[in-house]
């Protein structure tokens, strides 16, 4: 997909966690928006019964004539919803990566992948537009994989083979759909997506079991796009996210994006004429996993900032420290007489722009909590920038 379509270098999560991302990705708002900020389990359809924002990106599509089919994981709720019209090997979350419960049985994926197909055997010579989304569980934990992936990492000192393992057997599913397009005349008018909802920390980050925090590893996505009139081999910069899915997929589709959304088409970049007014930092929402900390994070191509509801408030240095792993929110700062951080300068200038850039997108897009995370650094720096001054 890289080599004949579009890479998106800097794409990312709103919300580091499944149902409040997938609320996202198919309303076009942000979490704080749709109401959708934990994952939800027993409901029948989120967005008829906890979601203020009612109409998804599937309702509109419908209403421009588009046939919507939906394949595997959903996190959105148990049953089918009224605005897919297909409907098959579908669940909501916490079903088993194996259809038998047998490590290298039926792998759930495998199962999914063939239903998807089927499907794009008898859309072969239809005049009806659709839209297909094939959800995968994996590379969820626990990670597992049939056996055949597992060889290039297992015995090579790999932590979480089966992770990676799981990434290579859905590389192999993909290739079986990509390839059912091409087998089917499809692919002559057909854009294909690659992205995720969030990613994985392995349980390295604090509070973040395996996602639940700012850092990039639960925020970074792979975005690969392909297409009709997308440059092969193409990369763009742009910071994306999921908010941008939804308007996206209207656009492609000719169809009307409704106003209000906090996300914008990506078909002028796919297309290859960027906007010149295209964000350059990106916003994030999300409450910790063990704390319940509230926190809101802004990040440039060199910085991130991540306010938190209880005053631990972060700093890094993209550019020196792509692993986040020093905090450098406050500096010079005493360290019990070792002096490891007197070296550094105080980064308050910088931490004062960041917060501004918060603020002004928490008030563009409505988020009020947001807003009042980033006064409690503005409050935090203050008497430092005053020294500064």
């Amino acid at each position: 997909m890289a080599a004949d379509g579009m890479v998106f270098d800097t794409a990312f999560t709103p919300w580091p966690v499944c149902t409040p991302a997938r609320g996202t990705m198919w309303t076009g708002v942000y979490p704080h928006a749709h109401g959708l900020i934990d994952n939800l389990y027993g409901v029948d359809n989120a967005f008829a019964t906890h979601s203020k924002t009612k109409l998804t990106v599937f309702d509109h599509l419908q209403a421009a004539g588009y046939l919507t089919a939906h394949f595997g994981k959903w996190h959105l709720g148990e049953i089918q919803p009224p605005f897919f019209d297909v409907w098959e090997e579908c669940f909501n979350s916490r079903q088993g990566h194996w259809i038998d419960g047998k490590l290298d049985g039926e792998y759930r994926p495998d199962r999914a992948t063939e239903a998807s197909i089927a499907f794009l055997k008898r859309m072969q010579g239809c005049d009806q537009p659709f839209v297909m989304v094939q959800s995968y569980y994996p590379p969820h934990d626990p990670y597992s994989a049939p056996k055949r992936f597992y060889e290039p990492y297992r015995g090579h000192g790999v932590p979480f083979a089966g992770y990676y393992a799981a990434v290579s057997a859905l590389d192999h599913n993909l290739t079986r759909i990509r390839d059912a397009l091409a087998a089917t005349g499809l692919v002559e008018n057909t854009v294909v997506i690659y992205y995720t909802d969030h990613g994985d920390t392995f349980w390295y980050r604090r509070e973040g079991e395996h996602k639940f925090v700012c850092h990039d590893d639960a925020i970074r996505i792979p975005l690969l796009v392909e297409g009709p009139g997308i440059a092969a081999g193409s990369r763009s910069a742009a910071p994306v996210g999921l908010q941008d899915l939804a308007p996206t997929l209207l656009d492609l589709a000719g169809a009307s994006v409704p106003d209000g959304l906090h996300g914008r088409s990506l078909k002028p970049i796919l297309m290859g004429a960027p906007p010149s007014d295209w964000r350059d930092d990106y916003y994030v929402e999300n409450i910790t996993h063990i704390s319940k900390i509230e926190q809101r994070s802004l990040r440039t191509d060199e910085w991130k900032l991540i306010a938190s509801a209880n005053g631990a408030h972060e700093l890094y240095n993209l550019a020196e420290d792509p692993e986040e792993e020093l905090d450098v929110f406050l500096t010079p700062r005493p360290d019990g007489g070792f002096e490891r951080f007197k070296h550094y300068p105080d980064f308050a200038p910088i931490i004062a722009e960041l917060t501004g850039r918060m603020k002004a997108t928490a008030a563009a897009i409505g988020d009020s909590r947001g807003s009042e995370l980033a006064r409690s650094v503005e409050d935090a720096i203050a008497s430092r920038l005053a020294a500064l001054a």
